[in-house]
This record gives structure tokens, sequence and C-alpha cells, in this order.
């Protein structure tokens, strides 16, 4: 236990190691990121600029002086050189992808004069009567001294006055033979690229510091979940080993009663001794298929496997039933027992008659398992709610026991806890009771809950929703429950198991046993022994079938193991069905196996059997399908 706990501090070591690493990988990949975009963005800026500065270059040395020198008032508009200019002009914003080319002279009065342009529409090309005044302009007084000492010039990129309707302009000197600068040629380009880069650039930093948040954040709230998750299957391995050490505990126990009591029954010679060793054995072994019962249960909770099986039952008899499961000891530890239940509650009902009687057997059982000698148990049934045929039952189970404090409510229903470590120890159990119930209880519709004080008793709560059935409605003097108190001492003594209650009943039928395992079929045969049955044996379904094909109308009941060598029970009772002396015959046969989910169960209706018994025995339900199939 002590490495497996190491071995998950170590993965969740691990774990966090790699978390932070991931997370610094990230904060590094968007620093180097966030750099490269940087050096992509100064690249765009730098390759317009330059791009700008070549064009007017090459802008500069397309004319010359003599060509430019044409054009000083409007009416050199009229030249013939005017269109043929602005023709070339045109084709050289096309080839260097420049929006306008453009020339202008600067005139001593602290004005440009612009000459021509490659602008095809007349109201807005520059023509030589268009002044401008560059101190009208910050980005055009900071060119023309520039230009007019012979050097090139680019406007910033992206930084624009609404005079120019946001374009970025690159301006080179235009020179006369002696290198005086004549004028300036220039080139326009929108600045509407350059901006949807920085637009983008932005929308990327900032859509990568967001993924970066999440990210980190995402990774945190992994981790911590996983942490969480690893620190409650830590503490879920715990429970589970303390519970597989109960279990151990409380298997071990019955089956030493049962090894010992049956040592001593073979010991003694006394009749009135080996009763009382066979008494003991009989009611350890009922403790133990509790267990067992209580274990399969959890497995099909676990596999989401537990289901309910709806059948009609009179609810007086359910209730009386299960209390009287623990009757016996409610006498020994000299207890108090009172019952109250609603006569509003009607009589039949629709549900699982079984589970409902095993939720309240299991709080019964704690009420009287926690309270001393002396003690008062309160059970309450009632009717809280009717809606369309369905009726929510309410019942509660009080007792004045030593009570829960509120820590170990909180963990109660839990699979695999009890209330506190000790409580094995000191009362027995295996902790799955509660756990089973509220899982029952929530199939059924309903809720379960405690209220309790330390040393001040508890009370457990449960609400179910069955069907108010069909057959409460027939008469008026059906419709209420009615439990005798009187008569709970004597519900679990069936009436088959009473002395001389089945002699010599079945002395004119026969039955077919299938069973492979010898033992069990001595122990059914002694145990039927004073009805007078006649039984043979057949030791796998190949023999069965072989018997069968022989004897066709021999028998009058069949009682069918399902796990067999050779050929097993379910495809033995198809063959057998399937015989044609059988095709016709009403013989019942039952299925008799360990196999006790509901998927077993329907397997064997589905292979043409018509009930089941489940292994170990319950000899009152042996009785009560000989007498249903036989009588």
């Amino acid at each position: 236990m002590e490495q497996k706990q190491k071995r998950n501090l170590n993965n969740i070591s691990f774990v966090n190691l790699l978390f932070f690493m991931s997370a610094t990988l990230m904060l590094f990949v968007s620093v180097i990121f966030t750099l490269y975009t940087d050096r992509m963005e100064e690249t765009l800026q730098t390759s317009i600029s330059s791009h700008l500065i070549a064009a007017a270059n090459a802008a500069s040395t397309m004319l010359t002086v003599e060509e430019l020198d044409l054009f000083h008032t409007e009416d050199d508009m009229a030249r013939p050189e005017w269109e043929s200019i602005r023709t070339r002009l045109q084709k050289f914003a096309s080839d260097y992808k420049v929006l306008y080319v453009y020339y202008w002279r600067y005139n001593d009065d602290g004005r440009i004069q612009y000459i021509i342009d490659n602008d095809e529409d007349p109201e807005y090309m520059v023509t030589p009567d268009l002044y401008f005044d560059i101190e009208s302009d910050p980005a055009t007084a900071e060119a023309v001294p520039v230009i007019m000492e012979g050097n090139t010039w680019a406007s910033d990129l992206g930084i624009y006055t609404a005079t120019w309707d946001g374009l970025i302009s690159g301006l080179a000197p235009v020179f006369r033979d002696d290198g005086s600068v004549y004028c300036a040629a220039g080139v326009d380009l929108s600045d509407e690229i350059i901006l949807t880069v920085q637009n983008n650039i932005r929308i990327i930093r900032s859509v990568q510091i967001i993924s970066l948040f999440i990210s980190i954040m995402s990774g945190f709230l992994a981790f911590q979940q996983y942490r969480k998750k690893a620190i409650q299957s830590e503490n879920a391995n715990k429970s589970k080993s303390q519970f597989l050490s109960t279990m151990s505990h409380e298997m071990r126990t019955p089956l030493n009663a049962i090894i010992g009591m049956t040592a001593i029954a073979k010991k003694t010679t006394d009749a009135e001794g080996k009763n009382h060793a066979l008494g003991r054995i009989e009611d350890a072994s009922s403790h133990l298929l509790g267990l067992i019962n209580d274990v399969l249960d959890m497995a099909k909770i676990e596999a989401n496997k537990l289901e309910l099986s709806l059948v009609e039952f009179e609810l007086a008899k359910v209730l009386q039933n299960a209390l009287a499961i623990t009757n016996f000891r409610v006498t020994d530890k000299q207890l108090s027992l009172a019952v109250d239940v609603d006569d509003t509650i009607p009589r039949y009902v629709i549900g699982d008659d079984q589970r409902l009687a095993q939720v309240i057997a299991n709080l019964m059982s704690n009420a009287v398992k926690f309270t001393p000698e002396g003690g008062n148990i309160h059970f309450k049934a009632s009717l809280i709610a009717e809606n369309e045929g369905v009726c929510e039952l309410q019942i509660s189970v009080e007792d004045s026991g030593v009570g829960i404090s509120p820590e170990q409510q909180g963990r109660m229903f839990h699979a695999f806890e009890q209330a506190e470590s000790g409580t094995s120890r000191e009362y027995g159990g295996t902790g799955l009771g509660l756990a089973i119930s509220k899982r029952i209880v929530e199939l059924m519709g309903g809720r379960i809950w405690v209220n309790s004080e330390l040393g001040k008793g508890s009370t457990f709560t449960f609400t179910a929703k069955v069907q108010k059935s069909e057959k409460s409605s027939e008469s008026e003097d059906s419709e209420a429950v009615c439990i005798d108190n009187n008569l709970i001492t004597d519900t679990n003594v069936s009436a088959s198991t009473k002395t001389g209650k089945n002699t010599g009943i079945y002395a004119d039928k026969k039955m077919l046993l299938v069973e492979d395992i010898e033992i069990n079929c001595e122990i059914l045969m002694a145990l039927l022994e004073d009805t007078d049955l006649s039984i043979d044996c057949a030791g796998n379904g190949e023999e069965a079938l072989e018997i069968m094909k022989n004897s066709p109308n021999k028998y009058d009941i069949v009682f069918m193991d399902v796990h067999m060598p050779k050929m097993d029970g379910l495809e033995a009772t198809r063959r057998i069905r399937a015989l044609p002396d059988m095709k016709n015959s009403n013989l019942p046969i039952i299925a008799m196996t360990a196999n006790v989910f509901k998927s077993n169960i329907e397997d064997c209706l589905e292979a043409g059997m018509n009930d089941h018994l489940g292994k170990p025995l319950d000899m009152d339900r042996v009785h009560e399908v000989l007498r249903m199939y036989l009588n």
C-alpha cells in the first residue's frame, strides 16, 4: 500500500513537472512568435519604403527636364506631348505597381507647382495651374528641403494627414544637366496594405495572448482535476482495501462457524447437540449468503446493471416480512418496536417488492445493530402523494441508538465506506448496505437521507414511487394496508418449513433432477425426502435428453442445472422442447443455478424454462415452486 501511495505521489509530481514545462514552452514559443511578427512588420515596412524610393528614382529618370519644362501653364496642356507623356506615366504606374506617379517643381514663394501625373480622372488629375502651400502640410514641408538638397524622401509608413487621403509617398529629385534640382518625381501608394497588416498582426497577437491564457488555464484546471481525481482514486483504493479487509473478516467469521459447527456435529452423538450445531450452521450460512448478495449487488451497481423487476404485490405482506427479518434480534436485545402505517396507502401496488423489502430490512437491521438493549425503534410508512395512479411512499426508521456525527453522515452512503473505521470491528458489517439502498431508492424514483445527532439516535428516511394496482380499486375493503404486529414474529417461518406440513404431499409425483454435482443431488433429495417425491438424477444435459427421449411422459417436473459438462442446461432444455413427443407437453422445467442476475434468468426463460431457483437453494422457495407446478 505504501509503495502504491508513493507511486501515486510520484505520478502527481511528474504531471506537475510536465504541466510547468509545457507552460514554459508555450511562453517561450509565444515570445518567439511575437518577435517574429515584429520582424515581419518591420520587414514589410522596409520593403514598401524601399519600393517607394526605387519607383521614385525610376520616375525621376523617365522624363527629361526638357519634357517637363514644356508645361508651365494650363494652356501648355494643349501641347501634343501632354497626352503622350500621361500615357507613358500610366504604363509606368502599372509596371511599378503604384497608384500615382507625378511631378512638381518648387517655387521661391513657398509653394509647389504640380506639373503632370497619370490620374485618368480629369477631376482629380494634377495640372500646371495647381499650386500647394507647403506650410499647410507638415509632411510636404519636411519633404521639400530634402528634395531640393538632392536627396530622396519617403513618408512615414502608416502615418498620414487628411491632406493626402491615406497615401504614402516616395520622392526623388530630377536633376538638370548641371546637377541642380529642377523638380521632384513622386509616387504614391495607399497605406491600406500596411494598416491591414498591422491590424492583422494586432489581432494575431490578441488571439495569441488569449489562446496562451486559455491553454495555460486549461492545463492548470486539467492538472487540478487530475490531482483531484488522483486523490479521489487514492481514497477510493484505501476504502476498497479497507472493504476487502472487512469482507475477509465478515466472510471468514461465518465460514469459521460453519466449519467449526460441522466438526462439532460430527463428534456429537447427542441428537440435541447435533440439532444445535446444525442450527448455528444454518444461521451462519444465511449470514454468509447475505454478504455474497451484497457484494453481487454492489458489483451490479458499479457496472450500472442493477435493475428493478416490477410485479404486483400486497404491500402489507412485504412490510411485514421485512420487519420480521430482524424480529428475533429485537427480542434478544429487548427493544421496543412501534409500527405506524398510514391507512391511506393502497393495499396492492406494482413495483419491485424484493428490492423494497431489501431497503427496509437493511435500515431495520442497522437500527437494531446500533440501538443498545432496552432502546426504542419506530417504523413509519405513509403516503405523501398520489398522481395519476403513481403513489409516492415515505418510509422512516427511527432509533434511540448511538447516533451519527455530521462528518460521518457525509460519507455513509458511499460505496465501501462505513460511518467510521471502527464500526465494522465493534458492530460488524461490510459498509455496502446503505450504498446499495441509495441506488435502489433512486431507481424507484426517490431519495434517502438521515437525521441524526451523536448520542441521540438516528432517523433514516426514504421515498419511493410505486404504481397503484387495479386490484386496489376493486373494492373499498381492500384499500388500506394493515399490519398485525403480533404476526411479525411468525412471518419468516414459511408453512413449508413447519414440522409435518409436507409429509407425503407428492407421493404420486416424479421429478428428474439434472445436476452434475453429486452432493447437490444428495442435499435436495434429503430435504424433499418427507414429501415422498420420487426423484431420478441425470449427471448432465446429454443424459437428461436421452432419458426424455426414452420416457417423455414419465416425469411431472424437471429441475435443471445450467452449468454442466457435455451439454449445459439451456441447450438441453431447447432440445427437450424440440422433441416430437414434447412439443405439446406442459412439462415444467425449472432452472436451478447460482446465476441469479436478471439477464441469466431471462436466458433461462428464453431457452424454454418455466421458472428459476437460485443457489444456494431456499427451501421455502423450492416448496413454493413445487406447489405451483405439481398441484
